[in-house]
C-alpha cells in the first residue's frame, strides 16, 4: 500500500498547495517547476519498461527485437493519430490515463474485472474534475490541440457541469466500496486511508494552479509511487542505494526520450503561439503513455506489499 510513501507524498502536495496561494509565482515559473518534475521523474518512470518487459533489473537490458520493434511502432501510430485526428488521440488518452491513474492511486485489490473498472472510473473522475476545476488554463492547451469549434463560454459551461458530475460519481463509488470495503480492500482501514487520501488530493486539486496540481500530481505523486512499485516487483530493499539503481538503469532510455521529445517540440514549435510548447510537450507525453501502460499493467504486486 506505500502508506508510509503516500503520506509524505501528501504532505509535500500540501506544502505546494499552501505556498502556491500565498506566494505569487508567474506562470513562466509555475511551468518550470511542471518541466523539472516531469524531466527528473516523469520520463525516467517510464524508461525503465524495458526492463520491466525482460523481468531483470540488475543486468544490463537485454535487447529483444520483437519487443523494441512493438514498442516504438505503438508510439509511431499514437503520434501519428494525433497528427491525423487530435480530437480522437485526446479521447483515447483521456481513457489510458484513466486507467493509469486509477491503477496507481488505487489502494484496493486489483484480481477481478470489476475492481478493475471501479478503478479506472475513479481515474476518470479525477481527471474530469481535475481539467475542469482549472478549465480557464487548461483551454489553452486543448483548444489548440484540437481546433475546436466550440468557443470558450461553452466550454466553460460544459466544465461548470461536469465537475460536480465527476465529483458525485467519486462520493458514490466511494459509498459503495465502504459497502463493499471487504471485496474490494484487503484491509478496512486501507479504505479509510484512501478515504483520506482522497479528501487531501482534492484538496490540491482544488486549491493549486493547473501546473502545480499536475506538476505535483504526474511529476511527484505518480510517478515516485510507480518507481516504488517497480522497485517492489524487483524485491529491492527500501533503500537510498535502490532508488539510485533505478534511476541508473532508466537514465539512457530517458535520455532517447528526452531527444524525441524536444526534435518533436523543435520541429512544430510555433514562436507566433507559446502555448503550442506546453501543447506539444503534452502530446509527447501522452505518446509515451500508450506503450507505458501496455508493460507498466503486467507487473504482478505482491498483496504483502500492502504492509509498506
Amino acid at each position: 500500500m506505500q502508506l508510509r510513501l503516500r503520506i509524505i507524498l501528501l504532505f509535500i502536495g500540501a506544502l505546494l498547495t499552501v505556498l502556491s496561494n500565498f506566494l505569487i509565482v508567474s506562470d513562466a515559473n509555475q511551468f518550470k517547476l511542471l518541466l523539472f518534475s516531469m524531466v527528473l521523474l516523469g520520463v525516467p518512470h517510464g524508461a525503465l519498461d524495458l526492463y520491466i518487459e525482460g523481468k531483470d533489473i540488475h543486468s544490463k537490458y537485454q535487447k529483444s527485437n520483437q519487443f523494441l520493434l512493438k514498442y516504438l511502432l505503438n508510439i509511431f501510430l499514437y503520434a501519428s493519430l494525433w497528427y491525423l485526428s487530435p480530437i480522437i488521440a485526446l479521447i483515447i488518452f483521456i481513457f489510458i490515463t484513466a486507467y493509469h491513474f486509477g491503477e496507481i492511486d488505487w489502494m484496493g485489490k486489483s484480481d477481478t474485472w470489476t475492481q478493475k473498472f471501479v478503478y479506472s472510473l475513479l481515474g476518470m473522475c479525477w481527471i474530469l474534475y481535475f481539467l475542469s476545476i482549472n478549465i480557464s488554463s487548461a483551454l489553452k492547451i486543448f483548444l489548440y490541440v484540437g481546433q475546436s469549434n466550440v468557443t470558450d463560454q461553452q466550454w466553460l459551461h460544459i466544465a461548470s457541469l461536469v465537475s460536480p458530475i465527476a465529483l458525485i460519481l467519486i462520493i458514490a463509488t466511494y459509498i459503495v466500496l465502504l459497502l463493499k470495503r471487504k471485496y474490494f480492500f484487503y484491509q478496512s482501514n486501507h479504505f479509510y486511508f484512501s478515504v483520506i487520501q482522497l479528501i487531501i488530493l482534492l484538496v490540491i486539486c482544488h486549491f493549486s494552479t493547473l501546473w502545480v496540481g499536475f506538476g505535483f500530481y504526474f511529476g511527484l505523486w505518480h510517478s515516485i509511487l510507480s518507481f516504488d512499485k517497480i522497485r517492489s516487483s524487483f524485491s529491492m530493499p527500501d533503500t537510498l542505494k535502490s532508488w539510485g539503481h533505478l534511476l541508473k538503469q532508466a537514465m539512457p532510455f530517458s535520455i532517447m526520450a528526452w531527444i524525441g521529445m524536444l526534435f518533436i517540440m523543435f520541429m512544430f514549435y510555433s514562436s507566433k503561439n507559446s502555448t503550442s510548447l506546453v501543447t506539444l510537450l503534452f502530446i509527447t507525453l501522452s505518446v509515451l503513455t500508450l506503450p507505458h501502460l501496455q508493460v507498466f499493467t503486467k507487473l504482478k504486486l505482491r498483496s504483502s506489499e500492502s504492509s509498506n
